[in-house]
């Protein structure tokens, strides 16, 4: 019986293409599962985890690469300004800037440098200065909250593909 359905389809798809004269090589697909879906799905599923396997690798690093965040702090009551508002706007904006600098000292580094005078085993003079230049590319401000009447806090960080991108320049002697 299933062999006469198989016939009746043949003949009619051969039919609908146009030409039914005769036995016909058409091939009528089963629609019983067989194996060869689950080996295409595993293959798939393989090749899928090689390239993701392949990727995870180029984009992992021979190295740590950690995250950088830092702290700025100012005040608003030494803010020069006789409106309320305009001074935690600009204690906002230098705690900003304080905590750029100190992502800059923790990437580029700082150059101190100091002189001690000693005069008759007594010290007579010491002084002491820094020095730090660098540019920040791709920080992000994490926060910008109250610690107190006073005092605002800015917290920014710098991703782990920035920070990266500096030490491959750093390598190659762009810095």
């Amino acid at each position: 019986m299933c062999n006469i359905t198989k016939s009746v389809a043949t003949c009619a798809l051969a039919f609908w293409i146009g030409a039914c004269s005769g036995p016909t090589n058409i091939h009528i697909p089963s629609l019983m599962p067989t194996s060869k879906p689950r080996d295409v799905a595993g293959a798939a599923l393989n090749s899928t985890s090689t390239l993701l396997d392949e990727r995870r690798s180029t984009e992992t690093s021979e190295f740590y690469v950690p995250s950088i965040s830092a702290i700025g702090f100012s005040s608003v009551s030494i803010q020069p300004s006789k409106n309320i508002n305009q001074r935690r706007l600009m204690a906002m904006r230098a705690a900003k800037l304080d905590a750029y600098r100190s992502l800059t000292e923790q990437i580029h580094g700082i150059q101190i440098q100091g002189e001690t005078t000693i005069g008759e085993a007594v010290l007579t003079s010491d002084k002491l200065a820094s020095a730090l230049r660098g540019l920040i590319v791709g920080a992000r401000t994490v926060k910008i909250e109250p610690t107190s009447d006073d005092t605002y806090q800015v917290e920014l960080a710098v991703s782990e593909t920035h920070v990266d991108r500096l030490i491959k320049a750093y390598r190659q002697g762009l810095f």
